[in-house]
């Protein structure tokens, strides 16, 4: 019997440490020897000590890098260690050598989707959807994911109905198609799919939630309230849900049992991180609560247009006795500072010596805001002087002329701009008015909704010369009338209290309410809504009749508040 038919036996019958001699001794008669390796991983493993056999393992994938079983095993004795970090190099190694084989491929893919890394696992997937044969519903489900992930959701969606194909009654898939077609506005499509899942399986949390993220995305809040609570009894807890279902309230006016809801969103800690400076204890609880004095930090955690709506918050926090520090967005600190006597802005990464710090979305829930009880003397935004000058100098030679200033699409992160921005070519009768002087106020890339090339004169763009949000105010300020899908520049408008009328998309967020063509967070505000299945075209219509009878009473002198 050799050493190595002495190792084998001596693992059946469970003499590791006597293993691990004998196949130390085989190695040294053999330096090249996989199976020796393989026999010391086997030996250490029974002996405990996990650590070691992945390092022999580790040797092994080294001196016979197209056993493509042997890195399979490492990275799964990897990842049975908590050692996750050095699982992907690991796979993406054992991939290079063996670039054809199925097993790593699949798990290469599933530890960069695990990881966020979803447009690194967009070409693992691809090679091994070029060998499965037939591909998988897992594959196809996964790759459609990473799509989704990574902004693609035209693709995504027909990955996923090729899921379907695979297997029609593949619950997954009905989850994530429903969950992207909503927001290729397909409303029924969504809800079809979301109530097939739940059919497919009526007690899992996640099938029912999107039911009721499908009935939310088409306005039902009282159906979609119903299946959101259902999917928290199955699921106590479950942030998706939690958050869900506060837009669902908040949406539908229910404000205070709404932020309750809203809070719960630090819960999804994939999705929502604390700042560095977090201390749980001086998280601060509102002025009946805990009534301020001394500092206190209010950290932005969204978007710039949440920011621009909530810092209205900061004179209240100033009037309760607390001196105010922000932290937020480098872009918005001058107009912040410009703004607000006393608030000092700070930047992030910074330790902060502070009594209370607060998220800025909180603010609304500490103080108890209502429909009734919501701050909305405006304008709490301002420019600095220096700048209301050099743009009214800038904007001087369209003195006398109605000035309409233009925003049509927003982030292409943000996951509902499908729904909201508007193409360019669709604002053509904007452009071509001749009774007003269009301007546009497109500071991001619009991407596909660049689609039209006005002629010269039509659309002035200054957006150029912004250096930061002082700019952007002060070119409004010398604006008549701003015009803008649901961005950040509807938000400063209304702050500013410059009249803004708001193109919003059938499922409009939840701080439009429902059916109202008013806001009450910004009084100057007109809000005009595309009905489910309405043409872009159509809303556009609505709007220039409106416009065309605010020129006319402009020319007639007969104008008070503009906007209305």
């Amino acid at each position: 019997m050799n050493l190595l038919e002495q190792g084998a036996a001596l693992l059946v019958g469970g003499r590791f440490h006597e293993a691990v001699n004998v196949y130390g001794q085989a190695l040294k008669q053999s330096p090249a020897s996989i199976d020796a390796r393989v026999g010391l991983v086997r030996a250490f493993v029974g002996t405990g000590d996990g650590w070691t056999a992945a390092a022999w393992l580790s040797d092994a994938c080294r001196v016979a890098p197209q056993r493509a079983e042997l890195w399979v095993e490492l990275a799964r004795m990897l990842g049975s260690q908590n050692r996750n970090a050095e699982v992907e190099p690991v796979l993406a190694t054992g991939v290079a050598a063996n670039p054809d084989n199925r097993a790593l491929l699949q798990l290469h893919s599933e530890a960069l989707m695990h990881t966020r890394r979803y447009e690194a696992a967009l070409k693992p997937y691809a090679r091994l959807r070029e060998l499965e044969d037939p591909i998988t519903r897992a594959t196809w489900l996964h790759s459609g994911f990473c799509l989704e992930q990574v902004g693609k959701v035209d693709e995504a969606a027909d990955f996923y109905r090729r899921a379907l194909q695979a297997d029609p009654d593949f619950m997954e898939a009905h989850v994530d198609l429903a969950g992207v077609l909503w927001r290729l506005e397909d409303f029924e499509g969504s809800l079809v799919h979301a109530r097939r899942a739940a059919e497919l399986a009526p007690d899992h949390p996640y099938a029912v939630r999107i039911v009721g993220t499908a009935l939310l995305s088409l306005n039902r809040i009282a159906e979609a309230e119903v299946w959101l609570r259902r999917s928290l009894e199955l699921k106590p807890g479950f942030p998706l849900a939690e958050v869900d279902l506060a837009l669902a309230l908040l949406l539908d006016g229910r404000l205070e049992e709404g932020w309750a809801w809203y809070e719960k969103r630090w819960n999804d800690t994939s999705r929502m991180q604390r700042p560095s400076f977090f201390v749980p204890a001086r998280e601060w609880k509102g002025p009946k609560l805990q009534p301020l004095k001394g500092n206190i930090l209010v950290y932005a955690e969204q978007g710039l247009g949440d920011v621009l709506q909530f810092v209205r918050y900061l004179p209240m926090l100033q009037r309760d006795g607390g001196t105010v520090r922000c932290v937020v967005q480098e872009e918005l600190i001058s107009i912040i500072e410009a703004s607000f006597d006393d608030v000092l802005c700070l930047t992030a990464g910074r330790n902060f010596e502070t009594y209370y710090h607060v998220a800025l979305l909180d603010l609304p829930m500490r103080y108890g805001t209502t429909l009734e009880s919501i701050p909305a003397e405006v304008p709490y935004l301002k420019t600095t002087e220096a700048k209301k000058a050099g743009w009214a100098e800038r904007m001087a030679p369209w003195q006398g002329r109605f000035k309409v200033g233009l925003a049509w699409s927003g982030s292409h992160a943000q996951v509902n701009n499908r729904n909201r921005a508007m193409p360019l070519a669709t604002l053509k009768p904007l452009l071509e008015h001749p009774g007003i002087q269009c301007f546009s106020l497109q500071k991001g890339d619009a991407g596909v909704y660049n689609d039209h090339t006005s002629e010269p004169g039509q659309l002035i763009d200054l957006t150029g010369d912004w250096k930061d949000f002082t700019d952007s105010a002060a070119m409004m300020g010398e604006l008549d009338l701003v015009i803008t899908v649901d961005t950040a520049i509807a938000h400063l408008a209304g702050a500013l209290a410059r009249p803004v009328w708001i193109l919003l998309g059938p499922n409009a967020d939840w701080r439009w309410l429902l059916e109202r063509e008013d806001s009450p967070w910004y009084p100057t505000a007109r809000l005009f809504r595309r009905g489910f299945g309405e043409q872009r075209k159509a809303q556009v219509k609505r709007l220039m009749k409106a416009l065309d009878k605010l020129v006319a009473e402009r020319e007639r002198g007969e104008q008070e508040l503009p906007g209305f």
